[in-house]
Formats: C-alpha cells, sequence, structure tokens
C-alpha cells in the first residue's frame, strides 16, 4: 500500500506509535515508524550541529531513497511534528501529504530571534534549561523510571500527580523534574512493560541525542529563514489536543494562511501523548483523512478492514 512515515518526538520512541502501526497497516497503507536520530536502535552523533532539521531532513530523504520510496506521507508528534512540515516546505516532491499531531506549523519570522520567543513565554522555559549540554541529561538519567513515569502521563483526574509537572520556571527550580514525586505512582497510559522498553532504550542511548535536538533552535531558525516565503501545498492534516499544555491548540491558529490545503482534527479530553491516550480517536481521524487523501490521487488502497 501507499507509504507512511510516523516521527515521533521527545523523550519517546518509534513504540510510541503501538497503537496506529496495526490500524494503519489494517486500513491498507504500508507502515514504517522511526526511531530518531539520537533515539533506540538509530544513530546517535556526538556533534550537536547532526541534531538540526536540516541535518536530520537530509537524512530522511536518504532514508526513503534506500527504501526506494519516491513519495511518502509523514506524520509527526512533537518533535516529529516540525520535522514533517520542514519535509514539505523543503523537500516537497517527497511528500504525498503531511500530517502534524499536536506540533503545528510554525512559520518563521526572520525578525524575530526564536530565543526572544521562549524567554518571553514561561511554559518554554524547559527549553532554555535544555540549552546547556549535561545538564539535563544528568538530571533526566538519574532515574529514569521516574523520568518517564513524571513524564508521560494522561490528562485525566485519576492520571494526574499531586504536583504536576510544569514546564515554566523550570531554570529557577534548578531542573525539570524539581518539586515532583520522587516515586511516581504509575502512570495510566504507560503500562509497567511498556514502561520497561523505554527504559531499556535509554540506557543504551542516554539522553544526550534527544536534548541535542533542542540545542540547535537558533541554526534550525536560520535554515527556516531561507523558506520563510514558502507555503505548505501537499494535502495536510492538523491534529489539536485540548489539554495539552504547551502546544495548545490556540498554537494553530491561523495555520491556514500559509498551509493551503488543511484538514483539521480535533481532540478535547486529550494532553500531550495523544498517540498513546487516545489511541482509537486518533485513528480515525488520521484513516479518514488519509483514505481522502488517497483516493483523490487514485492511488490503490487495499484495506483488510
Amino acid at each position: 500500500g501507499p507509504a507512511v512515515c510516523l516521527f515521533h518526538g521527545f523523550p519517546e520512541s518509534w513504540f510510541s506509535w503501538r497503537y496506529q502501526i496495526p490500524a494503519l497497516v489494517d486500513a491498507g497503507f504500508r507502515v514504517l515508524a522511526l526511531d530518531m536520530k539520537g533515539y533506540g536502535e538509530s544513530t546517535v552523533p556526538s556533534d550537536i550541529e547532526e541534531y538540526s532539521q536540516e541535518e536530520i531532513c537530509k537524512d530522511l530523504v536518504v532514508f526513503l531513497n534506500r527504501l526506494g520510496i519516491s513519495q511518502a506521507t509523514l506524520i509527526g508528534h512533537d518533535w516529529g511534528g516540525s520535522v514533517v512540515w520542514n519535509m514539505s516546505l523543503f523537500y516537497p516532491e517527497r511528500v504525498r501529504a503531511v500530517a502534524g499531531v499536536n506540533t503545528p506549523f510554525f512559520h518563521v519570522n526572520p525578525l524575530i530571534n526564536p530565543f526572544s520567543i521562549l524567554e518571553k513565554v514561561p511554559i518554554f522555559d524547559y527549553q532554555l534549561y535544555f540549552q546547556e549540554p549535561g545538564v539535563a541529561e544528568a538530571e533526566l538519567e538519574a532515574n529514569l523510571e521516574r523520568t518517564f513515569r513524571v513524564l508521560i502521563r494522561g490528562s485525566s483526574k485519576q492520571d494526574m500527580l499531586g504536583s504536576p509537572l510544569s514546564t515554566a520556571n523550570v531554570r529557577q527550580r534548578g531542573g525539570l523534574l524539581v518539586g515532583s514525586p520522587e516515586n511516581p505512582p504509575p502512570s495510566h497510559i504507560l503500562p509497567e512493560a511498556e514502561l520497561q522498553y523505554y527504559i531499556q532504550q535509554f540506557k543504551k542511548t542516554g539522553f544526550r541525542g534527544p536534548l541535542n535536538w533542542y540545542r540547535n533552535i537558533e541554526k534550525n531558525w536560520c535554515w527556516g529563514c531561507s523558506a520563510a516565503e514558502r507555503k505548505v501545498l501537499v494535502p495536510a492534516l492538523m491534529v489539536t489536543a485540548g489539554k495539552d499544555s504547551v502546544l495548545t491548540p490556540s498554537l494553530s491558529a491561523g495555520m491556514e494562511k500559509r498551509v493551503l490545503n488543511l484538514t483539521r482534527g480535533h481532540i478535547e479530553a486529550c494532553g500531550h501523548w495523544t498517540q498513546l491516550e487516545r489511541p482509537a480517536e486518533l485513528n480515525e481521524i488520521l484513516i479518514k483523512w488519509l483514505k481522502e487523501v488517497h483516493q483523490k490521487s487514485s492511488i490503490q488502497i487495499n484495506s483488510n478492514l
């Protein structure tokens, strides 16, 4: 079937798409879920610049070439969302369609340095905390079980911690996890077996590679400025989540000005970890859109449903 590539975010794994992979395959698509650079079974280069959006997109073109895939639909969550939007701008000939899950298309303003924006928006303070190599690594790697149990939680009341994680004032607090429980209860969206898989993967790679994605903010901005006047012309989908406290639905307002063929989906009772928290709702949105996109282009889909 038509190729669909799934790109995860921070701090995750191809495994974050485990509920989407079989559903998309059953709907007739060829699914490729990647470990992004710095994660799991992927390469983990030491140079920070290797994790810039420009380098990552170049890598993905090589990946598609090696598999003989001329075009694919790209679906990304969190940092994976940034990748797919950039692919649609810089390599539109390789993108059949593009979808951002939680992550909107951010238009680059050549006149405004991104760090000035991060300084002004309290919820993005964690990204500034991540800038100094070694600091966040030490905190997040100290107790991997605690790290993932604090970070990957659902938005329901029963899954919320007594002291919810805040991405604001992280530098002032002295760490992202400061103020969170030392022994958090199990997460409803990350059962024990799945938690152990993440722990196993990060014991192998550590957090240096994943954090290096954040250490290319200015480099990414400079690259984005070279395409500041371009628009996304391929069919696109934006899925927002009503309870995502960082990638809020409001950040996607006005995307239609730059993303000309945009379809929207929304899941209100959902936080940041959409694939894990509301898999059935997300799958329904994705499959409906994918079938519409590919039927319009007359690509044969052999559904197993």
